[in-house]
């Protein structure tokens, strides 16, 4: 990875993997990055929309989710959704009930 990061969370997508948000100590991040096993390489990838640490991470129908998590403020009820084929994340609209 380029960034140290605490809290993060992952999901395999199509054989890569992708660390979403985290935390460094200071900061909530919007970061992702892509690992491919195949060639040992590690990308940047389009970022999320919110900061988030300590998510759900899914995968369904070739599309990444992102469920919930904290922004450093306070508990998200947001669901975001990666498409790799577009590089673009998307709000869904879908929330959860937080406590």
């Amino acid at each position: 990875m380029f960034e140290g990061h605490s809290a993060l969370d992952v999901g395999v997508l199509d054989g890569v993997l992708y660390a979403v948000g985290g935390h460094d100590g200071v900061n909530v991040h919007r970061s992702v990055e892509a690992y491919r096993p195949s060639t040992g390489d590690w990308t940047t990838v389009a970022e999320i929309n919110l900061c988030r640490r300590k998510t759900g991470v899914a995968v369904l129908g070739g599309l990444l989710y992102v469920v919930g998590g904290y922004d450093g403020h306070s508990v998200l009820d947001s669901v975001e959704c990666y498409d790799p084929k577009t590089n673009r994340w998307a709000i869904v609209k879908a929330s959860m009930n937080v406590p």
